[in-house]
């Protein structure tokens, strides 16, 4: 469950000896954060402080569009001229939201003026995975709770893309082909329903707990991961002690030319569960496990609204209707793959009678909720 961040970083170093397969991974995950850190100074001011000028300038172009004046929004009649970011079908959409948040576009936008520049330093100053994660998780915090608000942003959204008449397009001189296949072949409804099932998840409070923060906290607890790994400490909270199964999850990501796709995901899948069913079920281990990954009723909360099997259903019908932008032919069935991966989910019933420490969990939620 902690490690499902860096699969694409584990799919680069497939095939590299066991004693190896850490340093590699490490490797990988530097190149990524590399090429974060320079890409934030392209974009920060050699002080860290503010945005390079030419990135101020785009900004305050953006927000002029997002943010309309007064005069503006009185005005009923939308000009696509003066909405050519947006369009006016996407203006009125979020127009027609209750309250403040027909103003999402441009809290959006001025949130991340009035706080990019710090998280950015911030990452940059960043010592190890942990406090960079942390970085990235407060952001992300805040656009949850920015969506958690405002559920209907969600909908607006969607119909933003699926009848966009804005005029970023012309004014740029790019092929809107591509974007248009996209928005035509997605079914919408079933991203939808992923999305607020997500928020479903997240939102609000459990027993008392304010879940985006507990769940923000959770995810950067994936650091603690990865420091430990990638300096060699050998404890509960750290990869190595399933060095022999991480080997064989990278392994059982190659893929070789003529292999059956369901085969090869279900292989790999069934490779990825086992390296997580030694990290997260061992008894030796699962109880300081239990304290960084399951030991909130938000973290159980979420664990279960996003295994339902209305969920997981959603989450297979759009892999397939994705596919095609994902991989030439047909799409796999992904049924058994998504119901042996979401399992982890569930880490009292994953783990079974190899530890009790999920199933106390529970217990106690359920006592305070009761």
């Amino acid at each position: 469950m902690k490690l499902f961040a860096c699969l694409f970083c584990l799919a680069s170093i497939a095939g590299v000896q066991s004693s190896e397969v850490f340093d590699a991974y490490e490797q990988q995950y530097l190149a990524t954060v590399e090429f974060i850190k320079e890409t934030i100074t392209e974009i920060l001011s050699d002080d860290g402080t503010d945005f390079q000028p030419q990135v101020k300038e785009l900004i305050t172009l953006v927000e002029s569009q997002l943010c309309p004046d007064e005069d503006t929004e009185d005005n009923a009649e939308c000009d696509s001229g003066s909405n050519w970011l947006l369009g006016c079908k996407c203006t009125s959409e979020f127009a027609g939201l209750e309250g403040n948040c027909k103003n999402t576009p441009c809290k959006m936008i001025q949130h991340f003026k009035d706080n990019a520049p710090k998280a950015m330093s911030d990452f940059m100053a960043a010592n190890s995975y942990e406090e960079m994660l942390t970085v990235v998780m407060n952001v992300v915090d805040e656009i949850w709770r920015i969506l958690c608000e405002c559920r209907g942003v969600v909908d607006a959204t969607i119909s933003c893309a699926r009848n966009y008449d804005g005029l970023v397009f012309i004014l740029s001189g790019f092929d809107r082909t591509n974007f248009d296949e996209i928005v035509n072949h997605v079914e919408w409804e079933t991203a939808r329903g992923i999305v607020h099932g997500y928020l479903d998840a997240i939102c609000g409070e459990e027993n008392g707990e304010d879940c985006p923060a507990v769940l923000s906290n959770w995810q950067a607890g994936n650091g603690i991961f990865f420091d430990n790994t990638f300096n060699g400490v050998d404890t509960c909270i750290s990869m190595i002690r399933a060095e022999k199964e991480t080997k064989a999850s990278v392994d059982a990501m190659v893929y070789e030319e003529g292999m059956d796709m369901e085969s090869y995901i279900d292989g790999w899948v069934d490779a990825y569960m086992k390296m997580e069913e030694k990290l997260i079920c061992d008894a030796d281990c699962a109880g300081e496990m239990q304290e960084l990954i399951y030991s909130s009723c938000c973290v159980k909360r979420a664990g279960e609204r996003l295994s339902t099997e209305s969920m997981k259903g959603k989450y297979v019908k759009f892999f397939k209707n994705i596919w095609r932008f994902i991989y030439p032919g047909e799409a796999p069935e992904l049924k058994n793959a998504v119901n042996r991966f979401m399992q982890m989910y569930r880490p009292a019933s994953f783990c079974g009678a190899k530890t009790d420490v999920y199933r106390e969990m529970n217990k106690q939620c359920n006592a305070i909720k009761a």
